[in-house]
């Protein structure tokens, strides 16, 4: 009876369906059949049948499900549904789409996953894109917490790094995010913060990182060639309070 069925009246029908019967009903038809309802589904209920399949009827669906595909519906669900999605999928299959995202919505997908999937998907991630990772943790870190401090925040306009202009106390400071991975703070990456903001109006720099400076680092800091501007060099540590950055702002104030 549903071979002779319209698709459409087919897919209501599976939509209307709790999605372990509607995904068991889909994979009973001919191979197809099948591709011609996935084709015309939409990608909520191509998610549900995924997450509510046992593994084996999962895998069954997946192989009807190219990647190119499979990231097309992913990018039209909500942030928490998509998640759900890949935490469900064998890692081979969800890797390749993790592949696919900025690691800004990398890091939100794992962020919105249950602990053991989250840390079975982190397994098999590219060191390189881990490090990159643990970098918009710590911007994402720090930007909470001076939002906590009452400034307001913004990117700096057509800049590429992680800078930010802060308003506090009715003045407008640069705030330069300087993650190191590995090793301690290196001079260029104070002098690249210098120089995004020596043609930006701000009445000082904050400069935060998670490392020490180098000797050289701390040096260019204070130098002479940037004396217009103000700058002050803050360590800072996801655990530390929110005052240690609310502070260096007051410093930096005068």
């Amino acid at each position: 009876m549903l071979g002779q069925m319209p698709t459409s009246h087919v897919v209501a029908m599976l939509t209307a369906s709790p999605p372990e019967r509607a995904a068991s009903v889909l994979l009973s038809m001919p191979k197809d059949r099948i591709d011609r309802l996935l084709a015309a589904m939409g990608g909520r209920l191509i998610a549900a049948m995924l997450i509510a399949a046992d593994p084996a009827k999962r895998a069954a669906l997946l192989a009807h499900l190219d990647d190119a595909r499979l990231a097309a519906e992913l990018a039209l669900l909500p942030l928490v549904e998509a998640a759900g999605v890949l935490a469900a999928m064998p890692t081979d299959r969800a890797n390749a789409q993790l592949d696919r995202v900025s690691t800004e919505h990398l890091a939100m997908l794992l962020d919105a996953m249950p602990s053991p999937q989250r840390g079975r998907l982190v397994d098999v991630i590219d060191p390189l894109r881990l490090a990159d990772l643990r970098r918009v943790g710590y911007e994402k870190a720090v930007i909470e917490s001076l939002r906590r401090t009452a400034a307001s925040l913004q990117w700096v306009p057509d800049d590429h790094g992680a800078n930010l202009l802060a308003g506090v106390f009715h003045r407008l400071f640069g705030v330069s995010l300087c993650y190191v991975d590995d090793g301690v703070l290196q001079p260029r990456s104070v002098a690249a913060a210098q120089q995004v903001f020596a043609t930006e109006q701000v009445h000082g720099l904050l400069l935060v990182s998670n490392a020490e400076p180098s000797t050289d680092a701390y040096a260019l800091v204070t130098d002479p060639r940037y004396a217009r501007t103000p700058a002050m060099l803050v360590t800072w540590d996801p655990d530390d309070n929110d005052g240690v950055l609310g502070r260096a702002l007051v410093r930096l104030a005068g």
